[in-house]
C-alpha cells in the first residue's frame, strides 16, 4: 500500500520601467515569447493540504472533511519562431478525502492525470510583448464512478491575452508578465474568467524571487455533477492565489524552485495554502 502510494506520487511585484534584464524569464504566464529555436520543461510538485473551506459568503469555515492532494505538475513548451511557440501542460493527481459517516471512517482516494493543455502563442510585438494563445483543453483521466474526479470529464478551450515586459530595478533585472484568459467547457462545467499577474526580479546571477496572484471565477452558467444523488463537482467557484517562489540555479540552464501559496479569498472553495517545489530546464 505504501509503495504503491509512493509511485503515485513518486504575482505581487508589478515592474513597470523599460529596459531589459539580463534573460528573459524562464516561466510566464503568457506575455513572454520564447524565442525561436528554444525549449523549456518543467517539473513541480505542489502540497496541498486545506482544513478550512470559504462558504458562499466568502467566510472562512472549517472544512467539511481532511482532504490531501498531491499535485505534480507537467509544462513543456518550444518556440518555433521569434513570434509563435507551442507548449503542453498535464497534472498527475494524488487526491485523499476522509470523513465521518454514521460513526465510521470514510477515506474515498484517486489519483492519475488530469486535463491535457495544449496551446499555441503568437506574439503581436515586443517591449512591451503583447501576445494572444489559444488552448486546448482534452479530459485524460475522468472517471463517471469516481468521488473524487480528476477534471470534469468535457473538452473545453482558452482564449487569453497577455502583456508583459522586461524591466530594471535599481541593479536589479526584472520582469512583468500578465494573462487574461476566458475558458469554457463543451459541457456542464460552463464558464470561467482566470487572470495572472506575476513579477520577478534577479537578485543575484543565481537567485531569482517570483511572486504572483491568480485568479479564477465561476461566470455562473454551469451545473453540478453528481454521484449517486450527491453533487461531488460543483463550478461554481471564485478564488484568489497569491504565491512566492525562489528559484536557485544549479547548472546554466537548470533552477531548482521552492516556494509556497495561499488563497487569500474565495467562494464554495477549499481554503489555507501549500508548499510547491519544482526543477525548471532550458534548452
Amino acid at each position: 500500500m505504501v509503495a504503491s502510494r509512493a509511485i503515485r506520487v513518486g504575482m505581487g511585484v508589478v515592474l513597470l520601467q523599460t529596459g531589459w534584464g539580463l534573460n528573459p524569464p524562464s516561466v510566464a504566464a503568457c506575455g513572454f515569447a520564447r524565442g525561436a529555436d528554444t525549449i523549456f520543461l518543467s517539473t513541480e510538485a505542489e502540497l496541498y493540504r486545506p482544513r478550512t473551506r470559504f462558504d458562499q459568503d466568502r467566510n472562512v469555515r472549517q472544512a467539511f472533511s481532511e482532504f490531501d492532494q498531491t499535485v505534480i505538475r507537467f509544462f513543456g513548451e518550444a518556440g518555433l519562431t521569434d513570434q509563435v511557440s507551442l507548449n503542453l501542460k498535464t497534472d498527475y493527481f494524488d487526491n485523499t478525502n476522509q470523513f465521518e459517516s454514521n460513526g465510521q471512517r470514510v477515506t474515498q482516494s484517486s489519483w492519475g492525470f488530469g486535463d491535457l493543455e495544449v496551446g499555441v502563442r503568437y506574439t503581436w510585438q515586443q517591449d512591451p510583448s503583447v501576445s494572444t494563445q489559444v488552448k486546448a483543453l482534452i479530459p485524460t483521466g475522468y472517471n463517471t464512478t469516481n468521488p473524487l474526479p480528476l477534471g470534469y470529464g468535457e473538452f473545453g478551450y482558452d482564449l487569453s491575452v497577455g502583456l508583459a515586459n522586461s524591466a530594471v530595478v535599481g541593479e536589479w533585472p526584472a520582469f512583468f508578465d500578465s494573462c487574461l484568459t476566458f475558458r469554457d467547457y463543451f459541457g456542464d462545467a460552463g464558464s470561467r474568467i482566470k487572470a495572472s499577474v506575476l513579477g520577478g526580479v534577479d537578485l543575484s546571477d543565481s537567485i531569482q524571487l517570483i511572486t504572483s496572484l491568480d485568479g479564477d471565477f465561476s461566470l455562473g452558467n454551469g451545473n453540478p455533477q453528481f454521484l449517486n444523488g450527491n453533487p461531488i463537482l460543483d463550478p461554481d467557484f471564485d478564488n484568489i492565489k497569491l504565491s512566492g517562489q525562489f528559484t536557485f540555479r544549479v547548472a546554466e540552464d537548470v533552477r531548482i524552485m521552492v516556494g509556497g501559496f495561499h488563497y487569500l479569498t474565495g467562494r464554495n472553495v477549499s481554503a489555507g495554502g501549500g508548499l510547491k517545489a519544482g526543477l525548471w530546464m532550458d534548452f
